[in-house]
């Protein structure tokens, strides 16, 4: 069995859940990991299609070995469009999200 290696992560955060600021200090909170890098893009509290839109080339020119999206709903047009770029990279994609994002589970298992 081969180790999945992640040394870039790009965490891309469409909308607020309340504990997504955590996720990233999870990983590395005094900021004194050599083995990996993290990138946190966030659309702020806005989820629309154009705000992921201007954010999403900050996130891909990061170039990230792993992608995780955080959104409260990530059925909306907004985080479905970053999950769809991020899919199509072809590198591993988390997403996070609460409740209404519900409606996105048969989409996501499907890709």
């Amino acid at each position: 069995m081969t180790e999945l290696q992640f040394k870039r992560i790009g965490i891309f955060k469409c909308g607020n859940i309340g504990t997504s600021p955590i996720l990233e200090l999870l990983l590395d909170e005094l900021a004194d990991r050599k083995d990996i890098k993290v990138r946190t893009v966030t659309t702020g509290s806005k989820m629309s299609q154009e705000d992921v839109e201007d954010a999403l080339p900050k996130m891909l020119g990061f170039n990230p070995d792993l992608f995780v999206v955080i959104s409260p709903n990530t059925a909306l047009p907004g985080p479905s469009k970053a999950r769809e770029v991020f899919a199509t990279s072809g590198k591993p994609t988390i997403v996070i999200t609460d409740a209404p994002g519900k409606k996105a589970r048969r989409r996501l298992h499907n890709n």
